[in-house]
């Protein structure tokens, strides 16, 4: 199998999960609507939605939290390709529970940079095998993950705000 051709497959379905489909018309496993990545629908989502818990503060249970893992796991990821040893401590990807709007927006745009440093450093791989490969196979299914729940916190946030 050609290496090239997994890497390339594997940034086009990270990317429509992070960015949203290439092409709405013809998706992988998303909405084929506009945004519908976990950076545009997060991109709607405002500070006191994001810090709305389902679960009266519980690690885990806003999207503030989901996003911040999220962030946390790309920056693990990242490290490992850039040659750092993988560190895997996701207890410490939990720790935000709510934020402010400066906050928000701040940790947007770190997921977003991550995000995109990651689809650079694939771009990069020649050899892409082992623990490698499989770490970064799992970000598909984390991501997709994610997405949901925060699509799912996002409905209860706002039937919360009414």
């Amino acid at each position: 199998m050609d290496t090239n051709e997994v890497i390339q497959s594997i940034i086009t379905l990270f990317s429509e999960a992070y960015a949203g489909p290439a092409n709405p018309t013809a998706t992988w496993f998303i909405d084929n609507e506009p945004d519908s990545g976990i950076l545009g629908i997060i991109a709607g989502v405002s500070a006191f939605q994001a810090s709305w818990s389902t679960k009266n503060n519980d690690p885990g249970t806003s999207i503030a939290a989901n996003v911040e893992h999220l962030r946390w796991s790309l920056v693990a990821t990242n490290r490992a390709l850039e040659g750092d040893a993988y560190q895997g401590r996701w207890r410490e990807s939990w720790n935000t529970l709510g934020v402010d709007e400066t906050r928000w927006q701040q940790l947007q745009n770190e997921l977003r940079k991550e995000y995109e440093r990651l689809v650079a450093n694939l771009g990069k791989q020649t050899d892409l095998t082992g623990d490698a490969l499989t770490g970064v196979m799992a970000l598909l299914p984390h991501a997709a993950y994610h997405l949901g729940t925060i699509r799912q916190q996002l409905e209860r946030a706002r039937e919360h705000s009414i």
